[in-house]
């Protein structure tokens, strides 16, 4: 196939894939059905047609250096990573599409509730029995070792598909096509976890006794969702101005809705709608979903900004690039730049101009708190999915799980989620690099516009001319354009370090 056909195919089965999540992710359809999409268009990711673009794409790779060549490469180089995952979702297609449609289906019981699992989440988050917590996560751990089985078999699809592409395991294909140096990552991440041990557990401590009365060795993962979802803050996080706040903070960059007709906000309560707030480029850039339910207080602002960061940046590619960096790419850039709208939560004058209350100082060590046990939690997850996908026995990954999770983060972890917690691609690695390039890009911002660089409409130029640009460059490039300098987690563990008071 002709490449240039071969993109427009490829582009046509992603608006399909995309609307198809949509819908089921919305709660606008209670299966997830991507078997006949991937059936329809087979001829794509055929074992002779990939090899021949991943083929294309070293040899572009060693063509002499120049901005041209090297665009080439870049594109040659995303498309045959479009076709090997591809490649690996034709093989693992009904498996997926069962695993999606058991959890938009499945309901636990509880006494004489019954709760659909993906609202589960958010009922465990507004649980303040200790008992009643535990109780509800024996239902969801139940639920979920249900589907172990299944999902193992795809795993071990997924190390299979990798082989037959002529890979030694899953990691190395994934740091091939993905172009990222996964070892230096993990020694990165291991150093972040040793100098923010100390400040992360004294945190954690206060947290735990002060919100939930516990001690934290006897502090377990379910309990995690009550302890950090701030209910304190709810007065200063109301429910009913999220949206407004959105639209007034895109609108002091000088990019509101009425310049965005592209991106839709879908906020409906439906039943079985994910309670994770997510983006959906249908078209890119032509039609953006940005979907929230939201359930009350700080965890809806910064869902809504971060899917917003997603929305804004692929609302904003210049329709005449490339396929290849309109739709793929380097996904921490797309991350990075959906962290970069969240933590304004984070920003003393944000906060002073978009919420109200008198706890600014307070949150803003709770939310510094809850974002060191994301990345550290990630740094953990990252840690493991080497040890999973480096060739190990499947069977020991669910006590390698919840060993490495429970050290991180100094509270107990089961290990039924060792499947459920793991995106294919090793994309943890993604979202690792976007919160390192955030910091770099946050400073770049500051340094140009000043601390209130969200209130300025030239730096919502700034923004449009990098979102335009899609996925081209990949984060370490684009913080060499911005001059930053490389990209290390230094200016992270500062701004946690500082706003944690350690």
């Amino acid at each position: 196939m002709e490449v240039e056909e071969y993109r427009r195919r490829a582009e046509g089965l992603l608006r399909e894939l995309n609307e198809e999540f949509y819908r089921n992710g919305a709660g606008l359809k209670a299966s997830l059905d991507t078997s006949p999409i991937y059936k329809r268009n087979g001829d794509l990711f055929d074992r002779e047609q990939v090899l021949s673009l991943l083929e294309a794409a070293r040899a572009a790779m060693r063509t002499p250096a120049g901005e041209a060549a090297t665009d080439v490469a870049r594109c040659a180089a995303y498309l045959a990573r479009f076709a090997v995952d591809g490649y690996l979702e034709m093989g693992t297609k009904e498996a997926t599409d069962d695993i999606v449609s058991a959890e938009t289906q499945a309901v636990v019981e509880l006494e004489e509730r019954k709760i659909p699992f993906r609202m589960s989440q958010v009922v465990l988050a507004n649980e303040p029995n200790e008992r009643a917590r535990a109780a509800l996560e024996a239902a969801r751990q139940k639920a979920t070792t249900g589907l172990n089985p299944r999902r193992e078999e795809r795993m071990e699809m997924l190390h299979s598909l990798a082989g037959d592409l002529g890979y030694a395991s899953y990691k190395s294909f994934s740091a091939d096509t993905g172009s990222i140096d996964l070892d230096g990552l993990a020694g990165m991440m291991e150093e972040f976890l040793d100098e923010t041990e100390d400040a992360y557990t004294q945190g954690m401590e206060k947290a735990a006794g002060a919100i939930l009365g516990m001690r934290l060795r006897d502090v377990s993962r379910h309990d995690l969702g009550f302890l950090f979802r701030g209910a304190r803050f709810d007065d200063m996080f109301r429910q009913d101005r999220v949206i407004t706040t959105l639209e007034s903070t895109v609108a002091g960059m000088g990019l509101g809705h009425e310049d965005y007709p592209n991106i839709h906000v879908d906020a409906e309560v439906r039943e079985n709608k994910s309670p994770r707030a997510f983006s959906a480029p249908l078209d890119v850039p032509g039609r953006i979903m940005l979907v929230i339910m939201p359930h009350g207080g700080q965890d809806d602002y910064h869902s809504i900004l971060h899917e917003a960061g997603h929305a804004w940046h692929y609302g904003s590619v210049r329709a005449d690039q490339p396929f290849e960096y309109r739709w793929l790419g380097d996904n921490s850039v797309t991350e990075a730049y959906a962290f970069l709208f969240e933590y304004l939560t984070m920003s003393e004058r944000w906060l002073e101009e978009h919420t109200s209350g008198p706890h600014i100082e307070e949150y803003r060590r709770f939310a510094a708190l809850h974002k060191l046990y994301l990345l550290r939690r990630y740094a953990a997850k990252l840690l493991y999915e080497l040890r999973l996908h480096g060739g190990e026995l499947l069977s020991a990954m669910p006590r390698e799980y919840a060993s490495l999770l429970s050290e991180a983060l100094k509270v107990r972890y089961p290990g039924s989620d060792y499947l459920a917690d793991v995106d294919d691609g090793f994309y943890v690695a993604r979202y690792l690099r976007a919160w390192i390039f955030e910091a770099h890009l946050r400073a770049f911002l500051v340094k140009r516009f000043g601390e209130r660089w969200y209130a300025y409409p030239e730096t919502g130029a700034a923004l449009r001319e990098l979102f335009s640009e899609g996925q081209r460059l990949p984060v370490e490039e684009l913080a060499a354009r911005l001059g930053t300098g490389a990209l290390d987690p230094a200016p992270l563990v500062e701004e946690l370090l500082d706003n944690l008071g350690a």
